[in-house]
């Protein structure tokens, strides 16, 4: 392929910066991002390695697992609390402590003065009726009783006898006091002893009484511990059972006794405290778990007390060489995938906002991955998963495989877990990734998910047998694994605009979207500048059969390619396919004038895309589809006015050059020609085959003589096999057809 004279570097070196202070400036900032970007790496290396060191050396059992062989004690010794142990304890110190109760004698002391008082007033009667009404009626007096207690005290010896021996019945009433029916609360009903004391009395007088002998119903019971005591203090049989009837109903119904429940509650909290912690104590040697053994949460917690034990055995020089080789790893990790973006994504490499969220991923993932691995439902392949078609969207499937190999291993390295994990989160995870080569529709992404998911599904019931597990583990391991797949997928369709904004990326369905000729702009363009709109049309079609020749993004291009000219829509009357056949605008026009007017469409449609939210790759492509090209009409009309006056000033190229930036990608550099060739091919006369590949052979051969192809990564062979996609389409379109004769009319 022959692209003619190139120009000499020093005329092409006249249209670059050479301010010294510019050029020193652009080095530090340059240098300032790279040392950022390399800080964002560095931070990210060390709290991955965190992450993934954790607290020591990985825990690798969980509920619902069956280890294969028998699991033994491999520390000196550990203890475990034993709080059932301990609460039993504790709860026997409590039950010690009986309810303390404040006894008040005063209603009793009333009642035994009342029964001497009687007795008294018995010893004066002749007879029953000889009583006052209100004695008879409050004391139930039989004639029977009367005459009984009448002979108790027929001479004054007996009846100071009565009287002592009513005090002395008395006095253990008096000490111990009578509960009410509703003094202690519910839960103090199973207390077998109260502890009581009397008003003016410290907590530490007070004596312990048998509830039995303090209950109403106890109380007034004969036969009862109380009646007993109450009869043995009188010297006549006979007199202690009539006394204790006349009394008993009144007993019960006199309470003396008050609850304290806060010095209660006090005392039960110190005597619990006062029980130390019971531990079980397992020595080196001792089986923790037989083979084939079902982790239980019993058996959970001391497997882990076991691995913390050993975690805190391990000295500062252990810990270090564990930490520095984790960092090694991981930087190792680190330095890989940085080669593979610096090789094959430079784009990346200099963008400090991807190279961020890139590290921010990978971080995220992997603490999610520490903080998942806690449950028992093997769910935290699903950060695994999510991030690796997060990277397949954002980049490509192939750098997505490479990362999900490094989460893949640092996933085994933080949760201690075989190769057999490893393989069931790699195999499944990269079915799912090499499917997604590109998202045009959500079902796209279910699809994906399910395809993860048959992944996990299958290498889990591989992995299972291989290593002999139970069906039934085996099973429910593949259900929850294909479930997490699955949800993967979901979870991914509704986070795609999180995605896109955080990766600067736009994915298939945001483009096609913008294509819907509903889009606001694309409507304002076709009622204002309908000929820019069918241009921008014709240039989406060609450009992306091009782009599909040489593997580029196809829908991006076409997408691009609807709005890259949606700033002429503000002097569209200044385009010529606008004119429609009205008087040039640009006729009275000096030259400069109209080359302000051409490029200013290209800061036009920036700003236009920016106020409608249009996503930077196609901010990108409106900006870069002219690069730096000179507006040559206008540029040699300018000369050719100058000609005639010696005195004009010198025509400046650089004046009538779009302001760029040049291509900065192969979507744009294809857009770039596609657009040229475009409109040239519109000014063909006689559109022949010929003609028009001549016509894209030139203006490819002028922008590459110009370096606009410099920083956009297309090579020689893509040029060439744009070219000729080029050639094809644009002959397609203005192929030739058969002249028929004219009609004539019968």
């Amino acid at each position: 392929m022959s692209f003619g004279k190139r120009r000499s570097k020093l005329s092409r070196a006249q249209l670059r910066p050479t301010n010294p202070i510019a050029l020193q400036q652009g080095r530090v900032a340059r240098q300032r991002d790279r040392l950022i970007r390399l800080a964002i790496v560095g931070v990210a290396v060390l709290a991955t390695a965190a992450i993934v060191h954790g607290s020591g050396p990985p825990f690798t059992f969980r509920i619902g697992q069956r280890p294969t062989r028998e699991v033994r004690v491999n520390v000196p010794e550990f203890k475990r609390l034993n709080q059932k142990k301990t609460n039993t304890e504790r709860q026997a110190e409590v039950d010690q402590v009986p309810p303390s109760m404040v006894n008040d004698p005063a209603p009793l002391r009333d009642l035994s003065e009342r029964l001497d008082d009687l007795m008294v007033a018995i010893a004066k009667a002749s007879s029953l009726d000889a009583l006052p009404e209100n004695l008879r009626a409050s004391w139930r007096l039989r004639n029977e009783t009367f005459e009984e207690l009448k002979a108790a005290t027929d001479t004054p010896e007996r009846r100071d006898a009565l009287h002592l021996q009513i005090a002395k019945a008395f006095a253990p009433l008096l000490r111990d006091g009578v509960l009410g029916y509703d003094t202690l609360p519910r839960h103090e009903e199973s207390s077998r002893t109260l502890a009581v004391r009397g008003p003016g009395q410290s907590p530490k007088q007070s004596h312990r009484v048998p509830r039995e002998r303090v209950v109403p119903e106890r109380v007034a019971k004969p036969e009862g511990p109380v009646y007993k005591d109450f009869v043995a203090a009188f010297s006549d049989p006979r007199v202690g059972p009539l006394l204790f009837h006349l009394i008993a109903e009144k007993l019960a119904g006199t309470p003396t006794l008050t609850y304290e429940e806060p010095y209660t509650t006090t005392q039960r909290e110190l005597a619990r405290g006062r029980v130390e912690d019971v531990y079980d104590t397992y020595r080196q040697g001792d089986v923790l778990l037989d083979q084939d053994q079902k982790i239980e949460e019993e058996q959970l917690i001391l497997l882990r007390l076991e691995h913390d034990k050993a975690s805190g055995a391990l000295g500062i020089g252990g810990r270090i060489r564990r930490v520095s080789s984790m960092i090694l790893l991981v930087a190792a990790l680190f330095a890989l995938i940085g080669y593979y973006v610096v090789r094959h994504e430079p784009d990346v490499a200099r963008d400090l906002s991807r190279v961020a969220a890139l590290c921010g991923l990978v971080v995220t993932a992997i603490g999610l991955v520490r903080l998942l691995a806690m449950q028992p439902w093997d769910a935290e392949l699903i950060p695994v998963a999510i991030a690796a078609m997060i990277i397949a969207i954002a980049y490509n499937p192939h750098f997505a495989l490479m990362v999900t190999f490094a989460l893949c291993l640092l996933t085994s390295l933080a949760l201690g877990t075989g190769i057999d994990h490893f393989l069931v989160v790699m195999g499944g995870t990269a079915a799912g990734v090499l499917t997604l080569n590109e998202v045009r529709t959500r079902t796209k992404l279910i699809k994906v998910g399910a395809t993860a998911a048959l992944g996990y599904f299958l290498l889990t019931w591989a992995t299972g047998l291989w290593q002999n597990e139970p069906i039934g583990l085996i099973t429910s391991d593949s259900l929850w694994r294909a479930g997490w797949g699955l949800m993967a997928g979901f979870f991914l369709g509704g986070s795609l605009p999180f995605v896109e904004n955080s990766f600067g990326i736009v994915t298939g369905i945001s483009l096609l979207e913008l294509g819907d000729i509903t889009h606001p702009l694309l409507q304002e363009l076709v009622r204002r500048a309908p000929g820019t709109h069918n241009h921008s049309i014709t240039v989406g079609a060609i450009a992306e059969s091009a782009a599909e020749r040489i593997g580029a993004h196809a829908l991006l291009v076409r997408i691009g390619a609807y709005f890259h000219d949606i700033g002429k829509m503000l002097k569209p009357h200044y385009f010529v396919e606008n004119q429609a056949g009205a008087a040039n605008r640009h006729a009275n026009l000096a030259p400069a004038m109209s080359t302000l007017i051409i490029i200013g469409h290209v800061k036009d449609g920036v700003d236009l895309g920016r106020q409608h939210h249009l996503p930077e790759r196609i901010i990108d492509l409106i900006e870069q589809h002219h690069g730096t090209t000179l507006v040559e009409y206008f540029y040699h009309e300018a000369n050719r006015r100058n000609d005639g006056n010696p005195d004009a000033a010198a025509v400046q190229e650089r004046a009538f050059r779009y302001p760029g930036p040049k291509p900065q990608s192969k979507e744009a550099g294809i857009l770039m020609v596609a657009d040229a060739v475009e409109s040239a091919s519109r000014t063909l006369s006689e559109p022949t085959p010929g003609r028009i590949e001549g016509l894209v052979r030139d203006l490819i051969e002028k922008r590459l003589r110009d370096g606009q192809f410099d920083e956009c990564g297309l090579t020689l062979r893509e040029i060439g096999e744009i070219r000729e996609s080029l050639i094809k389409s644009l002959i397609g379109i203005y192929h030739g057809r058969v002249k028929y004769p004219e009609q004539r009319t019968a």
